[in-house]
């Protein structure tokens, strides 16, 4: 177990289990910070998902060391995918709170090979703001 990990994290969550042996997985790589295994859900082929060893729930309650670290796995792993499996692109995301979309409760960022004509598709379609309607938002975000 992580230092700073709860033992309720661990009994609990899915992916402190996985991290931590208790739970199998597909493993793509690990390193002392992060965890990176194949996603039972996968949108295309190698599709996996990078984990903080450290619980943290999402985005908003992980450590800042810890998120740099795991940017530094998602890297390596995003490299190590486009090497071996040669993918025509790549996709990153990381979703937080269920509005967000995120579905298990534990940091995590997906990474997604991409293949000319994979079934993923993007969940929006660009918008066009008006001038006015972005100094409004950026008037609320700075104040």
């Amino acid at each position: 177990m992580v230092e700073n990990e709860s033992i309720d994290a661990v009994k609990f969550c899915i992916f402190c289990r996985i991290a931590n042996g208790a739970e199998p997985s597909w493993k793509v790589y690990e390193d002392e910070h992060a965890y990176a295994f194949l996603d039972r859900g996968a949108a295309t082929v190698g599709h996996t998902l990078v984990i903080p060893r450290n619980h943290a729930v999402d985005l908003f309650e992980v450590t800042r060391e810890d998120a740099g670290r795991l940017m530094e796995s998602v890297r390596e792993v995003a490299r190590l995918l486009d090497a071996r499996l040669k993918p025509d692109g790549m996709t990153l995301f990381q979703a937080n709170k269920t509005a967000g979309w995120q579905d298990v409760l534990h940091m995590h960022m997906h990474v997604v090979p991409r293949y000319d004509n994979d079934r993923l598709v993007r969940p929006w379609e660009g918008g066009t703001p008006t001038d006015e309607e972005l100094d409004n938002v950026l008037a609320r975000i700075e104040n």
